[in-house]
């Protein structure tokens, strides 16, 4: 087979693309991000090439125990890897990159994406001892030939840096692909949308608009992402200790507006968590943060300074149970000791699935004594970073689509986002309401969904995912494998103290005759990690995790072995 190499188009050249045969079907085939806010993944096949848009993770709720991150299933594309042209990425977030160091050792294609992203990328790559040659850093104004695929880029504003649209030019017309975008005038990053780029778009002609509808249901436009430096400095001057604030890992731009208020009002920052610190130090590297001379300190020096002149930016915005911010709530962290007088701002709305983690974080700090800042009770430490119901309307009127696809929200806002359409002028037929793995087919005037691919969640289940630890990728299969322990105990609500035996209960674990000793090993094991805790406050995903941690390092240790252990935490 002859091998297929990429071309990058001279942006240039005005005369027009030419592109294969016309008869050719284009087949879009979410493998997620549709019905669910994350795991983004999107298929492109048309005759014998494919793309991939974005290649993201998902976070466990409370029914995954155990699990630490849930990633796109790629059966589909096992027997095609040939035929894969490219990884396109829109832009910088977990949800649309994250899923990149599990899945592409397997598919190994060149990944396309502007600047920042991919500084993203190679210390996720760096980090998982992965090659980085085939990243490739594309500038907003190249385009690639990938073979039946002609792609451009333009940008938008977002609340990462570099964020992007994708357009998509196919045998079967131009498809645009509009991950998470805002109509931002006053960007932090100065990054506004190419509406004028857009709208040339619309004027000659798309036939398919994928698009972003997570905020349809709320009215107007977004505030500017400006509007948040004052409420950091509203926080830092009410707070007589250190102020901590905690926001997605990667939201460069309120990033910047901490820093801009630590060094106005003389506080030290310290960045504290793993993929914090990462995604900082590629920021500033590659000139995407702005920091004074002497404002920065290393999180192992922060109890060197008065905490009235501290400000820490600290992972765990979603209430992770291995976070940074968990494990200080939690007394835990050996940099960061909270003290009556601290203050915590969560400058990220909880994403779904994570809300009663989150809800549970805020709880601990509290009851330590902290001011804890968030949403519910505090207007403006927060600007979503996508499109609310009249910035969608105006990409849409921009645009002029043939048909509509929303994209990267839960049903509700589908069908939210489908009556908006309707009102504008949208026939039902015009509209896409696809699950992942429902194939969706586009051949002349007609676009309908023809079939579907088996998808599945796979988990990535291991120590520390972010902070600290071996990470280990396993599905389904590789559980059942392994077999299952059950640990059942019972805690004072109040305390964390054991109050009741430990129950454990295997099964396929180990053989019956070795079974009755290794689990009363277990047993203390677990009343020796929990006795550490007794004196600490209750929260229940954190001694659940204490007693998985423990467990995990002894079943190895003793049999080189990695069940699948459910905790179970009963108050009492």
């Amino acid at each position: 087979m002859k091998t297929f190499r990429p071309q990058f188009l001279n942006t240039q050249n005005k005369t027009s693309l030419t592109l294969r045969d016309n008869n050719q079907p284009l087949r879009i085939i979410p493998l997620g991000g549709v019905g669910d806010v994350t795991k983004n993944m999107y298929v492109y096949e048309c005759g014998n090439d494919i793309i991939i848009v974005d290649c993201g993770v998902g976070f466990p709720d409370d029914a995954m125990p155990g699990v630490d991150l849930v990633i796109p299933d790629i059966s589909y594309l096992r027997d095609k890897i040939n035929r894969i042209r490219g990884i396109i990425i829109t832009h910088g977030h977990e949800d649309h990159i994250g899923s990149l160091p599990y899945i592409w050792p397997e598919i190994q294609a060149p990944i396309y994406t502007q600047r920042l992203t991919a500084g993203f990328i190679r210390a996720k790559f760096t980090e998982h001892n992965l090659p980085k040659e085939k990243i490739v850093e594309m500038k907003i104004d190249q385009k690639l030939d990938l073979g039946n695929f002609k792609v451009s880029f333009y940008q938008v504003s977002h609340s990462v840096p570099d964020s992007t649209g994708i357009v998509i030019k196919t045998p079967q017309g131009t498809i645009i692909h509009q991950a998470d975008f805002k109509i931002d005038w006053t960007p932090v990053s100065g990054q506004v949308t190419d509406v004028g780029t857009v709208a040339r778009l619309g004027s000659e002609g798309v036939r398919l608009l994928l698009i972003d509808c997570l905020r349809v249901d709320k009215p107007g436009f977004n505030k500017s992402e400006k509007s948040i430096e004052d409420s950091f400095e509203k926080a830092a001057l009410e707070t007589p200790g250190k102020l901590l604030i905690t926001m997605t890992s990667s939201n460069v731009s309120r990033m910047q507006q901490a820093i801009n208020v630590a060094a106005k009002l003389n506080r030290k920052v310290a960045v504290v968590g793993r993929s914090f610190e990462n995604n900082f130090q590629v920021a500033r590297d590659l000139g995407y943060l702005s920091v004074p001379p002497a404002v920065m300190i290393a999180p192992d020096v922060i109890s060197s300074f008065a905490p009235q002149k501290l400000m820490v930016l600290i992972a765990g915005a979603q209430g992770q149970s291995d976070s940074s911010l968990v494990r200080a709530a939690n007394e835990e962290h050996k940099q960061v000791i909270l003290k009556e007088g601290d203050s915590v701002v969560f400058s990220a709305d909880p994403i779904p699935s994570t809300e009663s983690a989150q809800s549970a974080l805020i709880d601990s700090l509290s009851r330590l004594g902290l001011n804890v800042y968030y949403s519910a009770v505090t207007s403006d430490l927060h600007v979503s970073g996508h499109a609310a119901l009249e910035e969608l309307r105006l990409m849409i009127n921009l645009i002029k689509p043939k048909s509509l696809f929303p994209i990267g929200g839960t049903f509700r806002h589908m069908e939210a986002f489908s009556k908006m359409a309707v009102d504008m002028g949208y026939d039902k037929k015009q509209l896409l309401e696809a699950e992942d793995g429902d194939i969706l087919e586009i051949k002349g005037e007609d676009i309908k969904i023809t079939g579907k691919v088996d998808v599945q969640n796979v988990y990535v289940d291991g120590l520390g995912i972010g902070d600290i630890g071996h990470v280990v990728l396993r599905d389904r299969q590789k559980m059942s494998e392994e077999g299952v322990v059950v640990v059942v105990v019972s805690v004072d609500q109040h305390t964390g103290k054991l109050v009741s035996e430990v129950d454990i209960i295997s099964r396929g674990f180990v053989f019956e005759e070795m079974a009755k000793e290794l689990l009363s090993e277990a047993k203390t094991v677990v009343k020796d990690a929990l006795q550490k805790h007794t004196h600490k406050t209750a929260d229940w995903r954190f001694i659940r995790r204490i007693i998985e941690d423990a467990l995990d390092k002894f079943f190895h240790q003793a049999t080189e072995r990695r069940p699948l252990i459910l905790s179970v935490v009963v108050e009492v």
